[in-house]
């Protein structure tokens, strides 16, 4: 089938969650079907992307609109919410009529909420919608959180706007594939058809599974974090671990040492960081394979967001057990005690992390137990066949 490819991000590097799921979809589609990619790139690209983009049959839109309030206030005058504003481009909108009008497409792929706008009223072909998240439930979630007197009544109004767009826009998709079944579940709660709502999960970095096993003897007591700092919800837990949690752990442990790396981290995390006794910023990260082998404890304890959590994952993936909160794991298909460990408050989120920082027996069966459910269940020949069924009607072969 001829696809056309609509993403709001250039998919490389797949350094976030976010990238590493539309690269997966891609390098799953493009040997199996005819695929062009159209995508915003709101930067020069580097030597690197710009090889990839030649190669791959991407066509790149320049794009660059911050979150400020001008955009907000121009999101309110045009009745968007502000991701939808912030992405609005008469360029992007020029270059996929010219697309559809050229190649005659049998079907579309659209990749995120964020891009829907972009599906011409009149195409004919197989409509398909990709929601990395139900996006209304993350601004819920937000709002319920939000600690500033003055942010909270904007939040609670960006989370109904949000919602409202989000099952206005679902009726225009033949299928749409959520990454969980709760993000399933939330989408349909709010008009979607559920004949029409499919799971698509998430997947970690396929490379991961290729690396060999890690041992307990050759970790050390470090806590990591490694993940997308510019993230709301991810701050949110990355702070509350600092603050709350890792006190706890060193109480027990001196030693302890709570390691933390990832792009676009703000200048308040890295304070907090630096002031933090066994914490430790280490900035952007392309290759996380030197921490995941000093590693003993892989930590996610936000209490916010949506989707499937890729940067837990990855973790699996590479068989560093991991410490989480029930929300970090929310439509993973993993059990607590038998794929990694989870704690609802401090205390029982720092007493995980004790036991794994020093039960050898405990590490290793986390360890080997979370590699096996990413090789069974997370891997894209497995993962992704119904979007191949949806694409040719017909099962999909592992």
């Amino acid at each position: 089938m001829r696809i056309l490819f609509l993403t709001s991000r250039l998919p490389y590097p797949a350094d976030d969650g976010g990238r590493i799921k539309t690269l997966s979809i891609i390098e799953y589609l493009r040997p199996r079907h005819d695929l062009s990619v159209i995508c915003f790139r709101r930067q020069a690209l580097s030597e690197e992307e710009s090889r990839r983009v030649n190669k791959c049959n991407v066509t790149t839109i320049p794009l660059s609109r911050g979150r400020n309030p001008l955009n907000l206030a121009r999101s309110y005058a045009a009745g968007l919410p502000l991701g939808i504003e912030r992405n609005r481009s008469e360029s992007m909108r020029d270059a996929v009529s010219l697309a559809i009008a050229s190649r005659g497409f049998d079907a579309t792929f659209i990749d995120h909420w964020l891009m829907a706008q972009y599906l011409p009223r009149d195409f004919a072909g197989l409509k398909l919608l990709h929601e990395h998240n139900a996006e209304y439930v993350m601004w819920q979630r937000q709002a319920e959180l939000e600690r500033n007197p003055l942010l909270r009544p904007l939040v609670r109004l960006e989370a109904r706007r949000v919602r409202s767009y989000e099952a206005n826009m679902l009726g225009r998709f033949d299928v749409t594939f959520a990454v969980s079944e709760a993000d399933r579940r939330a989408l349909i709660a709010i008009g979607a058809e559920p004949s029409r709502v499919h799971i698509l999960p998430n997947l970690p970095d396929p490379v991961l599974l290729d690396r060999p096993a890690l041992k307990f003897a050759d970790g050390q007591p470090v806590i990591l974090y490694f993940g997308t700092l510019s993230w709301q919800p991810n701050i949110e837990g990355l702070e509350y671990f600092m603050v709350s949690v890792l006190p706890l752990v060193r109480k027990r442990i001196p030693e302890a040492r709570l390691l933390i790396a990832g792009k676009g981290a703000p200048a308040g995390v890295v304070r907090l960081a630096a002031a933090t006794d066994g914490a430790e910023y280490l900035g952007p990260i392309r290759d996380g394979e030197e921490l995941y082998r000093r590693a003993r404890v892989f930590v996610e304890t936000t209490r916010s967001g949506g989707g499937t959590k890729v940067k837990v994952l990855n973790a699996l993936a590479r068989g560093v057990p991991v410490v989480a909160t029930p929300q970090a794991i929310e439509g993973l298909e993993v059990s607590p005690d038998e794929h990694l460990l989870t704690g609802a408050d401090a205390a029982s989120l720092a007493e995980a992390a004790v036991r794994l920082i020093g039960d050898t027996a405990l590490w290793a069966r986390l360890s080997s137990n979370g590699r096996d459910l990413v090789r069974r269940r997370y891997r894209a020949e497995v993962a992704y066949a119904p979007l191949q069924e949806a694409l040719t009607g017909a099962p999909a072969r592992a």
